[in-house]
Formats: C-alpha cells, sequence, structure tokens
C-alpha cells in the first residue's frame, strides 16, 4: 500500500507540475485555480467512471471496499490528470497567446476528447478487473489461512 501511495503522489506531482508549465505565462493566481479547478473535475469524473464500473463486487468488509474504491478513485484521478491536464493547458496557453486559431484549438479538443473516450473504456475495463482480482486475492488468502 505503501508503494501504491507514493505513487500515486509522485503522478500527481508530475501532473501539477506539467500542468504549470503547459500553462505558460499565465498569472500564477490562474495557474493554481486551473489547476485545483482541473484535479476536482477529473476526480468527478473519474469517481463517476468508478460508479459506473463498479461490477457487482461482494466485498468481504464495508472496510475494505472503501479502501479500494479509494486507492482506485486517486490513482485513477492522479492518471487522467496526468495525461489530460497538460495536455488542455497547452491548448488553452496557445489559445490565449494567440498562438494557435480558433479552429486549430478546436481540433485539439476534439483530440483530445477522443483520447479522453477511449481511456474511459480502456479504465473502466481495468477497474473492474483490479476490484475483482483484490477480491479474488483477499479470498485465496483467507483460504490459505483456514
Amino acid at each position: 500500500m505503501t508503494l501504491i501511495t507514493i505513487g500515486t503522489i509522485l503522478i500527481f506531482v508530475v501532473s501539477i507540475v506539467w500542468t504549470w508549465h503547459n500553462l505558460g505565462n499565465i498569472e500564477k493566481p490562474r495557474k493554481v485555480v486551473f489547476i485545483i479547478i482541473g484535479l476536482l473535475i477529473t476526480y468527478v469524473l473519474t469517481m463517476l467512471l468508478y460508479n459506473i464500473a463498479k461490477p457487482d463486487i461482494t466485498y468481504p468488509s464495508e472496510e475494505i471496499r472503501n479502501v479500494v474504491a479509494n486507492t482506485l478513485k486517486l490513482v485513477f484521478t492522479g492518471l487522467n490528470a496526468l495525461i489530460f491536464l497538460p495536455l488542455i493547458a497547452n491548448v488553452l496557453d496557445k489559445i490565449l497567446e494567440e498562438e494557435i486559431e480558433k479552429t486549430q484549438a478546436k481540433r485539439r479538443i476534439v483530440i483530445i476528447l477522443v483520447i479522453f473516450v477511449v481511456c474511459i473504456f480502456v479504465e473502466k475495463g481495468y477497474i473492474e478487473s483490479t476490484q475483482e482480482g483484490i477480491i479474488n486475492i483477499y479470498n485465496e488468502v483467507q483460504n490459505a489461512e483456514k
């Protein structure tokens, strides 16, 4: 669990630093607001995805269900933030700096949305199989102890 926590923290740090860098010359307070709002939106979307992806798994206890749910939500929020926030920040910076035209910006946003949809399908399957795998491992450990 410690390794997962350290890895998740590193993912968030890299995501924040990369997003900050991609926001370019935007004022610092606006960068902070963008990152906070981006992380909150990413968390909400990840939470919705988790709720959609959770199959009818019976957990041995409510405590284990909460630990698994919170861990998966945080890990996938960090991964989603790492994938999408820097890309969106880059497009936003280029729009504000007038480095790209609106048609180019729209095209990039569409590409980001397509990547997002693909990631949702991949993540949904991964979240389901991860939960099932965790329960299987837990059950095997419980059976081995008997």
